[in-house]
């Protein structure tokens, strides 16, 4: 699977991990749940895999981008009804 590829589908896979995080450790604060989505993508999407063929050449931007994406799924779900049950 190309870069393209994989950043798609962590992209999809974003919203359930950011809801089963939310939902399993409730008890967390919002850098802690933050850091165990990106952990979760990071496995799911095998990021080592990436970096040693070189489809990602900055790990630390893309992982800066990973959080933004998480930050900005997060504040989609808390304007939606989802926040509200």
């Amino acid at each position: 699977m190309g870069f393209l590829g994989k950043l798609f589908k962590v992209i999809t896979m974003l919203p359930s991990i950011i809801l089963g995080v939310e939902n399993l450790m409730t008890g967390l604060k919002g850098d802690q749940k933050q850091a165990t989505v990106i952990e979760f993508a990071g496995f799911s999407l095998n990021l080592a895999e990436a970096i040693s063929s070189k489809d990602i050449v900055d790990n630390d931007k893309f992982q800066e981008g990973l959080k933004q994406a998480n930050d900005g799924i997060v504040k989609m779900l808390n304007a939606s009804i989802w926040y509200k049950r």
